[in-house]
């Protein structure tokens, strides 16, 4: 029996994983009260073009950035080597803890929750953890459109708002202005050569 039963599942790209990743890491654990945070980098991504550094790399930066005795970052994604569909890593983390995890996203997930495989489904089988990334919820309305009653389930972090993204720390990268302070000082260097490319 696994005695680990609040478990966090923290999906994404992390293309590359950033501070307000992290930030988002810490206060999920503390709030959401978690025995155990996976971090689960993307294999294939279902709605984004494969524009990611390789998936060694960005598991590599992920476990430097979130380096926490509560949290394990997951090749669950890779060893699945298909498109990551979040319903079965959120079905695959249930039955090794035989518990309902908490799945953690960004508030712009919102917006296009009725694109995701079988999201009906996916939001039965978890509790759906909504961190905020705007202010004023601007997805509110039409996700309650789509969901109907199973918005009332979804849960909002109560974190603070980062506005910081993945897409602008590369173009930041891009346009050679600095990144200092918004990744892991250990990963700074490597990020900066491989998004120059």
């Amino acid at each position: 029996m696994n005695i680990k039963n609040r478990i966090g599942i923290f999906g994404g790209s992390f293309n590359p994983p950033h501070i307000g990743h992290l930030i988002v890491s810490q206060y999920a654990i503390e709030l959401l009260k978690l025995d155990l945070l996976y971090v689960v980098p993307t294999y294939i991504p279902p709605h984004r073009p494969n524009n990611l550094a390789p998936f060694d790399k960005r598991f590599e930066w992920c476990k430097i950035t979130f380096e926490d005795p509560r949290i394990v970052v997951s090749d669950f994604e890779k060893a699945r080597q298909d498109v990551s569909y979040s319903l079965y890593t959120v079905r695959y983390f249930a039955q090794l803890h035989k518990t309902k995890p908490y799945f953690i996203t960004g508030e712009d997930s919102l917006s296009y929750i009725e694109k995701w495989y079988r999201y009906q489904e996916l939001l039965q089988n978890c509790f759906f953890v909504v961190y905020p990334r705007f202010c004023g919820r601007p997805y509110e309305r039409k996700a309650k459109k789509v969901l109907g009653k199973l918005y009332e389930t979804i849960i909002f972090l109560k974190a603070p708002l980062v506005q910081l993204s993945a897409s602008e720390i590369r173009e930041r990268i891009k346009e050679k202005k600095s990144i200092k302070g918004m990744v892991h000082p250990q990963i700074e260097k490597q990020v900066i050569e491989y998004y120059s490319l």
